[in-house]
This record gives C-alpha cells, structure tokens and sequence, in this order.
C-alpha cells in the first residue's frame, strides 16, 4: 500500500473487535481516512441512495431554520438536507426527518458511525479519564446527517441509442467535520489529503471506490489525542449527490477548557463557514466576525510570503537597492495560490506601517525595501513574523467586537507632506501625486511650427516602381503569415500533448461531451504559461480525434452537440503522430512557399 492511497479495512480478514482495534490504531497513527471492504450491508446501502438521488427530492416546504436544520436551496439547482441531533437536554434540535429513506440511511449509519468512533476513541486518546468522557453510548450522543441533491434532468441521447447525462463540472467545497468520525456511504467524488503531504499545500488524491464505505475523523478525535492524532479537511462534490453522517459525544462536551469553547461552538462556527448564504440569513454579525478572522489569516500569510520574496528579491540586486512593489506580484500570487493585488499589499502593511520602507521613485513606482535592523538586535529580538503575528491579532481583538463589525483591513493611507522630501504620517507616498509632478508641464502659450506649413515635394514615381513595391508587400505579408502559421501548428502540437495527458487521466469507455471537454482543459491548463481559450481547446480535441480516429470516436447529437468517446490511449503512439503532423504541415508550409 502506498502512501498516496487511502488504507482499506478488509471485513472479511476481521473476526472479532479485538483483531481490529490494533488494525484501526495503526491507521490513524499516519491518516486520517480509510475504507471499509465487504461491508455486508452495502447493498441495501446502494438501494436507498438510488431511491434517494433518483426518487426522492427534499421537501422544500420544510425550510431551513437558524439551527441549520431543514431543507436549503443553494441555487443553480442544488439543494441542501440536513438534520441534527443531540441527546443534551441543553441543546435541542426539534426539527425532524419526514423522509423515510433518509430515516433508513441514517439508522444503518448510524450502527457503523457508533461502533468505530468509541474504536478510534480507544485507538488514539491515552487518557483513562478523557476517554471514558469522550465515549459515546446510545443515549448520549450528537449526529448530524447532510444530504446534497443536484436536480439535472437534461438527458441526452446518442445515434446509438444510448442514454447518457451530461457530465457536470466537479465543483469541489472544503469539509472539515467537528465530531469524531464522519461516515460516507459510497466512497465516491471524495478528495482526501495524503499524510506524506503538508496541510498548507494543494494536494488532493481522488478516492472512486463504489463498493466500499469512507470514513474521516474528525478535529475532536484530534484535540482529544493530545497530538497522537491529525485530522485535515476532505473535498466533497455536492453535484454528486453527496451523503454523509458524523457523530460526536453531546455537544455540551468542552473542547478547550482554557477558552470555555465547547463543541456546539465549534459546530456552529464550521456551519457558517460550510454555508454562508444560511449564516447571512440568520447571524450577520457572527458572519462578519468569521470573514474578518479569515481576513486576519489571509494577511498574516501574505507577510509571511513577503518576507520571503521580498529577501530573495533585495539579495539578488546591488547594495539592497529598493523594488518596485509592482514586481514582486507575480511571485507572490504564485506562492499564494492567489492574484495578489496591490490593494492587498496596502491592507497588509496598516497592521505594521514600519513593517517596510516605501517610496515613489522616479517613475512614479511605489518601491519596498525591508528597515534597516541592527544585527545584534535581531538576536535577541523577536522575528518580524512573530510581530506582525502579535500586532494583527491585537488590532482583530480591538475591533471584533465593535457594534458595527468590518469585514476586511482598511488601506493605510498614501500621503506626502507639503514642502518636504519625506514622505507622510504612515511613509507613503501617492503614485498619481507623484506622476502628475513628474510630467512636462504644457505650453501657457500658443505656437505653431513652420514645418506644419510647409508642403514636401511630392516625389515622382513610376507605374512598375509601384507595382513592384506592392509585389514586396505582398511577400513580407505573405512571409509573417507563414511565420505566425508555423508558431501557431508548434504551440498546437504543445497543446495536444497536454491536453492529451488530460484525456488521458480520464476514465476511458464513457460519452463525454465537447463543452465539458473544453472547460475541463481550459480550466486545467489555465496556471500554465501559454494558457488557451475554448475555442483552441475544441481544434485541438478535432485534430486528435483525426490523428487517432481509431482510438477516439466522436459522434453529433441533436443540436449539433458532438460527444468524444475514446478506448484505452497509447502516449507513445500520439507523440510519434504529432511529430509527423508537425513534420508534414512544416513541409507544406516550405512548399507552397507560405
């Protein structure tokens, strides 16, 4: 088993509990995710998701209230289910599932949910004490069942005869349960993070495994393990139809008792952040609240980085010469996974304005270069990072709990102070102020150059000179043609290859059609560094289907659509066909004199 696979948990290799308590233990030393095989209900399971994406549409008239409990119509039609429960007398949940279906699924989730969350409780909390407050019995629980109902009736069917449904863009959303275990029916359009791979990095393994159940930890399992234990977000596709359930201990359990915070807090504040459009509904200023926090992290991150490339970029020039603040941009969207703008940049620098030293050079630049620090200091002085870091969450903790909350740091200002070369009150200065310095001034008077009045003389010239110069024309037209011809075939046969690895990766055998392809290439080689637009994506899916016409087959439904289908791709055999297109269109080119 490698370690970019998610573990899988035979039933059929397991006779009792006791072999498969070390076996669960031993997994959630390094992951947070596994599968069950040869669950002996599965069947019944795949019935009643069937009825349930098929047959049974959620009940609309039970809207869902401020307890994050009912029916929600997320748009573009998608729909949200979810019920909670919790056995607290505290903490009541009153609203109820009128669907018998999602009654039946969630008693049979509810048995598996039971069995394995009080087996990881075992598996990885040390604790006698914590563990005995932190089982979860029959009467005493927390479970919260989600359902996700994508209505697409748009069928399409092929000269053939076949039915197929048009393939939906995955829309992937973070999901980050607060119980101890989450239980998903069909391990299906599930991403996962692999434990070889840090939490902060873009790495998601795709998990298709229909005959076997997915389950995830949950963040309490990993507060109760005392660091035993980590559990990192899933990505779920709702368009899928996505089900799963998580249980807990009653949600009055206390998760941090230094804060108070308990585990109807943590839910809260992972239901408002799992479904926005709800929270705005019912809780604007915890909305607000939670934007702002974000906000905070997002700039913290962002200092982070710049103090990283902003190092690199001083280092590489002569005595630490200053950087235009427009250069570093690029560096840091690329770090970020994000466009960094320089509004960004100017809402970052208010939480520290000594944080850098900024200026306008001639051209009007903004440039950034880092304070001048002693180097006896820095040794016994914190890092910047620290700082920024302590100054941030001061400045979170003044206005978080003002009565009107703002959701986004306001800029620092940009300024100069009249009559002197130093800059104003934060070390800025304006970059239109200081264009409109440096540009000419304009003539206060009126003047009008001889040579407006002078008239050249008109050169005579013969019929074949101007033949013979349109004919030049025509050539070095005719040569730029052929040029940019001939680097458009070359960036086509780059493209192909790339867009070939992307067929490539998809499951072969299946109706896809041409406007899903091309957004699944646009969208996927949009990071790259020639990106292409829908239409070079649907030339370039032509041009391989005609190269490799008995691999890939296309077919036109009604309307015009044109739906690709393909059997197994060799990469070998494309790459030897593109280099002799390429070869054959270059020689035409050269031929015809293009």
């Amino acid at each position: 088993m490698t370690s970019n696979r998610v573990p899988v948990i035979d039933l059929n290799e397991i006779s009792d509990e006791q072999e498969l308590l070390p076996v669960v233990k031993s997994i959630l030393l390094n992951n947070d995710t596994f599968l069950l095989k040869n669950y002996a209900n599965i069947n019944q399971l795949a019935e009643l998701l069937y009825n349930l994406n098929h047959y049974e549409l959620p009940d609309v008239e039970q809207v869902i209230d401020q307890n994050f409990t009912g029916v929600s119509n997320l748009g573009d039609n998608l729909f949200l289910e979810q019920y909670i429960v919790n056995t607290d007398e505290q903490l009541r949940f009153e609203r109820k599932c009128n669907n018998a279906n999602l009654n039946n699924l969630y008693t049979r989730l509810f048995k598996i949910g039971l069995f394995f969350a009080n087996l990881c409780i075992r598996s990885v909390v040390l604790d006698d004490e914590t563990q005995r407050n932190a089982s979860i019995l029959q009467d005493q629980y927390f479970t919260e069942i989600t359902r996700y109902f994508y209505q697409d009736q748009s069928l399409q069917e092929l000269p053939s005869g076949e039915i197929f449904e048009y393939p939906t863009n995955h829309e992937y959303v973070s999901f980050s349960p607060v119980g101890i275990v989450t239980v998903f029916p069909q391990a299906t359009n599930i991403k996962y993070k692999p434990s070889t791979v840090s939490s902060d990095d873009n790495v998601w393994v795709s998990v298709d495994e229909p005959d076997c159940l997915l389950l995830h930890t949950g963040s309490l399992l990993a507060i109760l393990s005392n660091g035993l234990h980590s559990s990192s977000p899933l990505k779920i596709c709702p368009q899928n139809n996505v089900v799963h359930l998580t249980i807990g201990p009653p949600l009055s359990t206390t998760v941090d008792s230094d804060k108070g915070e308990t585990l109807a807090k943590v839910l809260f504040k992972q239901q408002l952040d799992a479904f926005p459009q709800i929270g705005r509904r019912y809780y604007p200023r915890e909305m607000a609240q939670l934007q702002l926090a974000k906000s905070i992290r997002f700039y913290k991150n962002l200092f982070s980085t710049c103090e990283t490339v902003l190092s690199l970029f001083i280092m590489s020039r002569s005595l630490g010469a200053p950087v235009e603040l427009h250069s570093i941009f690029p560096q840091l969207s690329n770090m970020m996974r994000k466009k960094i703008t320089q509004d960004d940049f100017l809402k970052m620098v208010s939480l520290w304005p000594e944080c850098y030293n900024m200026k306008s050079n001639s051209r009007g630049e903004l440039t950034v270069g880092l304070p001048m620090r002693n180097v006896l200091g820095t040794l016994v002085n914190k890092s910047r990072r620290l700082v920024y870091s302590e100054k941030a969450d001061a400045w979170f903790e003044k206005v978080v709990n003002q009565s009107m909350v703002v959701t986004d740091v306001p800029m620092v200002k940009v300024g100069k102070r009249r009559g002197s070369d130093d800059y104003g009150g934060d070390g800025l200065m304006g970059k239109q102020k200081l264009m409109s310095m440096t540009l000419p001034r304009e003539r206060k008077y009126l003047a009008n150059p001889k040579e407006r009045f002078m008239n050249p003389e008109k050169k005579t010239d013969s019929q074949s000179n101007l033949l013979e110069r349109l004919r030049e024309r025509e050539r070095k037209s005719s040569a730029l043609l052929s040029q940019r011809q001939r680097q458009y075939q070359q960036f086509l046969a780059v493209k192909m290859k790339q867009v070939f690895g992307i067929l490539h990766s998809l499951p072969w055998n299946k109706p896809y059609t041409v406007t899903y392809l091309t957004g699944l290439v646009v969208d996927s080689l949009q990071d790259s560094n020639n990106p292409i637009g829908l239409s070079e994506a649907e030339e370039i899916l032509e041009k391989l289907q005609s190269l490799l016409s008995n691999e890939i087959s296309v077919q036109t439904v009604d309307g015009g659509l044109k739906v690709y289908r393909w059997t197994q791709l060799d990469k070998d055999l494309l790459s030897a066909k593109i280099d002799i297109m390429s070869h054959k269109e270059l020689t035409n080119n050269v031929d015809t004199g293009l």
